[in-house]
């Protein structure tokens, strides 16, 4: 297994115009989810500033930026996806411990 995080720059007014399109944005992310590709998902910060996605697929990932109403829409103003080396922890892609 591997990790992606999908980073999303949010506009200023995201939390006023969110609503509009949330059900939208969260039938995609649980779908994403039911399919094994999208492990977690939120709102960075208080107040928010950003959002990170964590999925098993870069290919996925993609998909799921390129139908996110919330980018269509313009609440996303940038997005990226990075790979995340992933050594510690019970999902980690490739667990790593001390040799000694």
């Amino acid at each position: 297994m591997s990790h992606f995080l999908l980073f999303y720059e949010l506009a200023a007014d995201y939390l006023e115009r969110r609503s509009r399109y949330r059900d939208a944005h969260l039938g995609l992310a649980w779908a994403a989810v039911e399919r094994g590709e999208l492990l977690l998902g939120g709102a960075v910060g208080d107040p928010v500033e950003s959002a990170l996605l964590l999925f098993t697929d870069v290919a996925a990932a993609r998909a799921f930026a390129q139908a996110d109403p919330y980018v269509a829409q313009g609440l996303v103003t940038r997005w990226s996806i990075a790979p995340w080396a992933t050594v510690v922890g019970g999902e980690a892609a490739n667990p790593v411990r001390p040799e000694g």
